[in-house]
């Protein structure tokens, strides 16, 4: 037997006994542990990483009401905060109106999104004192609150052209009656002894609202609002004026209180030309 044959029977021999002795199998767990926790804590490290720097599209959420916005941002692992609300009688209670990131942006998952939403109902004001006030002072009050008038009663009075009483839905108000913001009230207004004429003013291009103040501005109510070639809703709230009766014009005259029937459309090819910013002016 030559000599490297023994070295090799004697390491052989060696390697045997330790690889079976007690002192090889405890270090072979605690190595064995060792590489586990490192595998794991690695593992961990890593996806929490991933996580944190994972981005997400963030929805556009206009339109949509508070609850269906808050299970949209649920799904893309983003979440809802509302910071403001808005009174905005064209929208729904709850619905969202802006959006702090916007839509189509990119943040990290877990981001909050801030949200500003349309309020579920009108504030309240109280109704300022306008008894014994001029028309067009009681107006301009009624506007600042909010309160829009729907229609102009006139009755004789030795106050002319002055607010003499108010009333909604039949019922008498009084200043500091609480109203919610937006309400519309009928105007008491004598009109003295003399039956005072005013001119018809035009309306060409306005919408509904907008004839409405400016009558209102005159003494004037509206009458029959017939709608013309309007198809469905939103026709009918983006229609206009395109013909009025009695017409306008300088010669024309009528009683204060008088009511001026409106034809509204959404085809505004029918609406005669006019100087519109000049008559939207007077709402000013």
């Amino acid at each position: 037997m030559n000599f490297s044959t023994k070295v090799q029977r004697i390491f052989d021999s060696f390697m045997f006994k330790y690889i079976f002795s007690k002192k090889f199998a405890v270090q072979f767990i605690l190595a064995l542990a060792l590489v586990t926790t490192a595998i794991a804590g690695g593992y961990i490290y890593l996806v929490s990483y991933t996580e944190q720097d994972e981005v997400v599209e963030v929805p556009e959420l206009s339109g949509y009401d508070v609850f269906e916005a808050d299970a949209i941002l649920n799904e893309a692992h983003l979440s809802a905060d509302i910071v403001d609300s808005l009174y905005l009688p064209e929208k729904k209670g709850g619905e969202i109106v802006d959006q702090e990131p916007i839509g189509g942006s990119f943040v990290k998952t877990g981001r909050k999104i801030y949200l500003t939403i349309s309020r579920y109902g009108a504030p309240m004001v109280k109704l300022p004192n306008i008894i014994d006030q001029t028309l067009p002072l009681a107006m301009a009050k009624l506007k600042s609150y909010d309160i829009n008038v729907d229609q102009i009663i006139n009755k004789p009075s030795d106050c002319t052209d002055c607010v003499i009483g108010v009333e909604m839905n039949g019922k008498k108000l009084v200043a500091g009656s609480k109203l919610s913001k937006g309400s519309k009230i009928n105007l008491i207004v004598g009109e003295g002894a003399t039956g005072e004429k005013i001119s018809i003013p035009m309306l060409y291009g306005l919408s509904l609202d907008e004839a409405q103040k400016l009558l209102n501005l005159d003494g004037l109510n509206i009458g029959a609002t017939p709608y013309i070639d309007c198809e469905n809703s939103e026709d009918s709230l983006n229609a206009k004026v395109f013909r009025q009766n009695p017409r306008p014009s300088e010669n024309t005259m009528t009683t204060r209180g008088s009511s001026i029937d409106l034809y509204l459309t959404s085809d505004y090819s029918q609406i005669p030309e006019v100087n519109l910013d000049s008559i939207k002016s007077l709402l000013k």
